[in-house]
Parts: C-alpha cells; structure tokens; sequence
C-alpha cells in the first residue's frame, strides 16, 4: 500500500507523509502489475527475469507472422503491456518506472518472438517512444540481433509537438501478415501524419522509498505542452482558461501548417481532410471530462475543414495518476491516393477487433 515515513525533530511533534502511491516496494511494482494483468488475461503471459508481456500463443503466431514489441519505461499504463493481444502487439517490455528498459531485455522479447535465427522467420518490428534512453538500448538490442541473425526493424515514433522543429535538435520530438519491410513502411507513414499535445494540472511524483515532494503549479495553472515524465511544456496558462478555447489552442497546435517549427502533420487546406482522434487521460481524468473535451475537438476540427471518421478515448498513454489529457490526431490518407496505406485499409485496420486487456473499440 501506500508508503509511509514519520519524521521526528526535537521541537515539533512526529508527522506522518506519505509518497502518494498504492503500491508496495517501489522496485517490485512492475513486475506485481504486469503479474497481475496476465493473472486473469488466457491470452496473455509474462516473463518476470525481463519484465515481458507476451501473447500466450507466440510460439505458433511468430512462425508465419510479423511479430511487433513495443517498450517503455513503466508507469505510462496501459501502455505497451495493456496493447499485447492478437490484431495488436505480439509483446511488450517494461523497465522500471519512467526508466527504459535494458538492452538485454529488450533482445530477449526479439528472441521471445522469433525463436532461434531462422532464415524463414518474417522478423520484428519494434516501436517505442522517441527519448535517448529508449533509443540507445534499442539500438544495442538490435545491433546484438542482428549479428545474431534475428531479422528486426525499428521505428522510435515522435509524435509530441510540443517539442518543435528547433527545440527538437537532431533528438527529435518526445515521446498483420505482412512482409516486414511493408510493415514498417506503413508505421513510418503513420508516423509522419500523426501528433499529440498533452495538457495538465501537475507534474508527477515518483513512488520511491523517501517521501516524494509533490511537484504542484500554482494555483488556477495548467501547463500546455507538459511531458508524460514531467518535462516543461510549452508555456503555463493561468487563469485556467474554457474548456473551448483551451480546445481551440490545442487543436491548432496539431493542425496549422502555418507554424513551420510544430506543422508536423501535413494538413491541406483543401477542406476535406480526415483524421482519427484519440482522447487520452494521463492519469486521473475522468471519461465525462474526457467525453467533452472530445466533442469540442471534433466541432473545432469541423471548422477546419478536418472530419473525424473515428474516435477512442480513455487511459492510454499514463503519468501515473497526473491529472492532464492529450490529444492525438491521426491525418487519414485521401480517398484514392496511392501510398504506403490507403484509407480504406487504414480503416479497416483501425476497426479490426483485437484481444487485448486495454485498447478500447
């Protein structure tokens, strides 16, 4: 449960603080979460040694299919380990909390999905967030792989516009049976079209064996733009301003191709656009609130000429319990234009069902 600490001073009386987390052991709640999401979940299993969720028919899934891991640092749940499941990921790899996971453990989920080397395997596509930790152990991972002879593509996706053209430096922005190559073309492209702005009313405190400071804004403040690991956003707005306007300032954030540090998504001004939006609570933001924000972004992307096809919302991509949400928006391919996806396949992937402990459909 939540940890507990007293402190005793020879001039004050002993006060009791807490770290503000119902957990145990902070270096235990990884391995107790996932244990308990595969616990009652037939489709899913787990390897505590590398913190692995994994589907439970991998074994036979991965002999005429391409296998996909996604990993992260741990306390952004549901995030991978809620996606594994069939028609989603084939695994997931957690490090510790907001840490990313080895090198090791991340080519044991490679291993894990292919078996011994094989020249028939149709290989791995990996995924993650784009933050230098993640990319260094992938690289380590899939360098090791590869001389190995595992067959691995890797697509770290940025899709954060908070972190614009110029701030972003060489970093980059924050955070199927088919051939491997086609694969991976798909997600590069899916990638490009993409973006995501977050909002919130604090940052996050760390479970850990001290007492935590709780890092709180000032009062009336939110932060625009703020990481899913408490990074500084792009400016603090106070007072808190109506939900529209807030959803105006957000939504053109991700759409105005004016702006050429943040005009990532390629949006025409062609007045028939399509895009799937995706909702998402950081934390503790409930679905009502949710709900609204999702019917102001979509009237406001109406206004813009954008017309969202499809729409999710609910826990996704988590802070631990930060009170914040985020919008993503997914620029659809135009009716009849050749690419990497059509929009008829874009659909028909979104809309196909899956298996897995989280995604909502």
């Amino acid at each position: 449960m939540a940890s507990t600490t007293t402190t005793q001073t020879t001039d004050r009386p002993p006060t009791t603080k807490e770290t503000f987390h119902f957990i145990n052991d902070p270096q235990d709640a990884i391995n107790e979460a996932a244990a308990g999401l595969t616990e009652h979940n037939a489709n899913l299993s787990y390897s505590p040694t590398h913190k692995i969720v994994y589907r439970s028919d991998l074994e036979t899934f991965r002999r005429d299919h391409v296998t996909t891991i996604g990993f992260a640092g741990g306390g952004h749940e549901p995030m991978f380990s809620g996606f594994v499941g069939p028609s989603f990921l084939s695994a997931s790899v957690s490090g510790n909390i907001f840490a990313s996971p080895t090198a090791t453990q991340i080519f044991e989920a490679i291993k894990l999905c292919q078996g011994p080397p094989s020249s028939s395997s149709p290989g791995t596509l990996i995924v993650c967030g784009n933050y230098t930790g993640d990319i260094l152990n992938a690289g380590l991972a899939i360098t090791r792989a590869t001389a190995a002879g595992y067959k691995v593509r890797f697509i770290p996706i940025g899709d954060d516009v908070a972190v614009g053209r110029k701030k972003g430096g060489k970093v980059g922005r924050r955070g199927l049976r088919e051939s491997l190559e086609r694969i991976r073309e798909v997600m590069d492209w899916i990638a490009e079209n993409s973006g995501t702005i977050a909002v919130a009313f604090d940052r996050v405190a760390l479970p850990n064996n001290i007492v935590t400071e709780i890092q709180t804004l000032p009062p009336d403040t939110i932060e625009l733009g703020l990481g899913c690991h408490g990074e500084p956003g792009l400016r603090q707005i106070s007072p808190v301003p109506k939900p529209e306007d807030l959803t105006k300032e957000m939504i053109n954030l991700l759409t105005n191709i004016e702006d050429k540090d943040r005009a990532f998504i390629p949006f025409s001004k062609s007045g028939k656009e399509e895009a799937i939006l995706l909702v998402n609570s950081s934390g503790s933001t409930s679905d009502e609130v949710l709900a609204r924000f999702a019917e102001l972004a979509i009237k406001e992307l109406r206004k813009q000429g954008i017309t969202v096809v499809r729409m999710t919302l609910g826990p996704m991509v988590t802070s631990l319990k930060q009170s914040g949400f985020a919008f993503t928006l997914w620029r659809l391919p135009a009716s009849g234009k050749e690419g990497p996806i059509t929009r008829d396949e874009a659909l028909e992937s979104w809309d196909r069902k899956v298996e897995t402990a989280s995604w909502r459909q």
